[in-house]
């Protein structure tokens, strides 16, 4: 953790409460930029090619993540008025990734999950974790599991989701070769109760 990281992090109250709602298109950016900006720690501190190109193109990921806006699946969360998070929220898994069997049981699934680097390390990502799984939930009857793919050789990110109670399901891949085909999943009712809840959802202005 660097300087700056810590000095922010000794500034924030510990009741600090963050503000997230679904992302609208123009915001394409701030989901970009979350992202890139993951990218470029990743890349001068940790042994994986996560992200080091947008895959498989950039062009094609900037489709993917607008469709994901586009279908209000991408949530974005706020310091004020600062992007500091963003998650994107699927009820259908990859066809390729999870087989028939594993699809037959509902399941929330989560993608593109990143908190800014400024806000690392006090367990706002955990919540964003927890909190997703029961926004997932609240739109699946039978919602039993969350379920996440995770970039095959990026090693020290399959320890933290095993440290937030996720168990391997498999290493695959896919026609198109996708980087992200470690699997794993978690009871939904293993969110860990916190003290305070500091995710407060809100919605657009209609």
């Amino acid at each position: 953790m660097d300087t700056r990281t810590r000095a922010r992090q000794r500034s924030r109250a510990p009741h600090t409460s963050y503000r997230i709602r679904i992302a609208r298109t123009d915001e394409l950016g701030d989901v970009l930029g979350l992202i890139d900006q993951a990218a470029r720690w990743l890349q001068a501190e940790k042994n994986t090619t996560q992200w080091v190109r947008p895959w498989p193109s950039e062009d094609d990921r900037r489709k993917r993540v607008y469709e994901s806006l586009l279908n209000r699946e991408t949530w974005l969360m706020f310091d004020g008025g600062r992007p500091i998070g963003t998650v994107t929220i699927k009820l259908i898994g990859h066809e390729e990734l999870w087989t028939a069997p594993e699809r037959e049981t509902e399941a929330v699934y989560l993608h593109r999950l990143v908190i800014h680097r400024d806000y690392a390390g006090d367990g706002l990502g955990a919540e964003l974790i927890d909190w997703a799984g029961r926004r997932g939930a609240s739109r699946l009857q039978n919602a039993e599991l969350i379920r996440i793919d995770v970039w095959t050789d990026n090693t020290e990110l399959h320890a933290y989701y095993r440290r937030q109670g996720f168990k391997d399901v498999a290493i695959r891949t896919t026609s198109d070769n996708t980087p992200s085909g470690a699997l794993f999943e978690r009871p939904l009712d293993a969110a860990r109760p916190v003290l305070a809840q500091r995710i407060t959802e809100h919605v657009l202005p209609t």
